[in-house]
């Protein structure tokens, strides 16, 4: 330890002995001030001592990491004893995640300046300051080298969303959140493009044998979202002795027997004793009286968390999240917010939940019936032969743009090109942002594919 190295503690006027004098007297002092008695009224000098400490942790925190890298450069620790920064910490008293923190920050001391000086001006803490470098570089190392070969120029990127986020006061936890959010905010280009890749390799493969068969699916995040919470809202609840793959492959065959009953086809009737029979009479969770004729569940709810600022693909929004925490880019938000029940949330970072407005449906079930009486099928521009029934009611101009929910401002397209749209519609407006930024000319309509000359997302529908 360090009293068996050095009997005497520091040399007599060294900077150590004159720091180690300090912090004595400042022990000293909070000592006092647990046993002074102060006059009424005066209680809150206790609160002001508490926060002068805390803010001190801090700073003693980023002398620390100053130190630890000057200690590094000149080699210092060689004879200590130590072949670490962090375990001489953890030595004198630090944990493992605050040693780790120290050396995070003195390994990035020139990486981050203006993360440093809002730490210094006590604008955000050092833990803050800590996960910004540490959440940064690791966004940094996993970022599109052919997008972003400059890796100052993607940090610089990450630091200032990080800083403006703690700045504002939010915890840990959002901290956190936000910087795993970095690379879909920094770029949704790259979010959407990885999104439109597994859209375009979407698939189903069908394979059978003699005594069964297997069925495998891939695609996109907004699929999957539609797949499970449709399966899930068909599972039924354990206990039956089934297992959850049993039931989810049942909840599946529910959705397909449902299909034909409500399209007025006869269900197959499998042979007794069969695995298809022992599917079709698993419990149903919406099984209804005796004698009633099944027409399947309520179409079910998509839950998603939409940043207004992602929906206006504002700089550095934060991306949609689903319930289950999964991320869709801006064109999968805009898709499933173009005929839903709306909720409006006001959030503060500092006092978390503050309203929530009343829900209503984008499009009222009147608008929807008289779209379907004018149009029988999907209005995708290029044909589509989905029954109206199954379409979805959407926006010409969305409701963010200032279309309203009207006759005149609506078409049904089904699911499929409704995602399809909005691709589309990025696509383009992200080839107008870099046209713009190659050549400072804003394309025309007829270059961009757009329809308008005042910037906003070009047709697709």
């Amino acid at each position: 330890m360090a009293s068996e190295k050095h009997p005497g503690g520091p040399p007599p006027g060294s900077r150590a002995q004159r720091i180690q004098a300090g912090l004595t007297g400042v022990l000293g002092e909070a000592r006092g001030a647990l046993a002074e008695d102060f006059p009424s009224g005066a209680q809150h000098l206790l609160c002001d001592l508490l926060a002068v400490l805390a803010a001190g942790l801090g700073s003693l925190d980023l002398a620390l990491a100053r130190l630890a890298a000057r200690i590094r450069t000149t080699g210092a620790l060689a004879g200590s004893g130590h072949t670490t920064v962090a375990g001489l910490l953890r030595e004198h008293g630090r944990s493992a995640a605050q040693a780790n923190a120290i050396t995070t920050v003195a390994d990035h001391l020139d990486d981050y300046p203006r993360a440093v000086a809002a730490a210094e001006e006590g604008r955000i803490g050092f833990a803050q300051l800590a996960l910004t470098m540490d959440l940064s570089e690791k966004a940094v190392a996993g970022r599109c080298t052919e997008l972003y070969p400059d890796a100052a120029d993607y940090r610089s990127k990450a630091e200032d969303i990080m800083v403006q986020a703690a700045e504002k006061g939010v915890t840990d936890r959002t901290l956190k959140r936000i910087g795993s959010q970095l690379p879909q905010r920094i770029d949704p280009r790259e979010h959407e493009d990885r999104h439109r890749q597994a859209y375009d390799t979407r698939g189903a493969d069908y394979t059978t044998d003699a005594f069964g068969f297997t069925l495998q699916a891939w695609g996109d995040t907004a699929s999957e979202e539609i797949i499970r919470t449709a399966v899930d809202a068909h599972t039924a609840p354990p206990g039956d002795g089934r297992t959850i793959k049993q039931r989810r492959f049942d909840a599946l065959v529910q959705l397909c027997e449902n299909r034909l009953l409500a399209e007025g086809l006869p269900v197959p009737v499998a042979e007794e004793g069969s695995d298809a029979a022992a599917a079709l009479a698993a419990p149903r969770p919406d099984t209804e009286a005796e004698g009633k004729r099944r027409r399947g569940l309520s179409r079910p709810q998509v839950n998603l968390v939409v940043p207004l600022d992602s929906l206006l693909l504002a700089e550095g929004a934060g991306p949609a999240t689903t319930d289950r925490g999964r991320l869709l880019p801006p064109s999968a938000a805009r898709a499933f917010t173009s005929d839903c029940v709306l909720r409006r949330v006001v959030t503060d970072p500092v006092k978390g939940l503050v309203d929530i407005g009343r829900a209503r449906r984008t499009f009222p079930a009147p608008l929807l019936q008289a779209l379907g009486a004018t149009a029988g099928t999907c209005q995708w521009e290029e044909g589509c032969s989905v029954p109206a029934r199954w379409c979805q009611g959407d926006h010409r101009t969305e409701w963010w743009e200032g279309g309203t929910t009207s006759a005149a401002n609506a078409q049904l397209l089904c699911g499929r090109h409704n995602r399809e749209k909005h691709m589309r519609r990025l696509e383009a407006h992200y080839r107008a942002r870099r046209h713009h930024a190659r050549t400072g000319k804003h394309q025309t309509g007829k270059e961009s594919g757009r329809d308008d000359e005042d910037g906003s997302l070009g047709k697709a529908a």
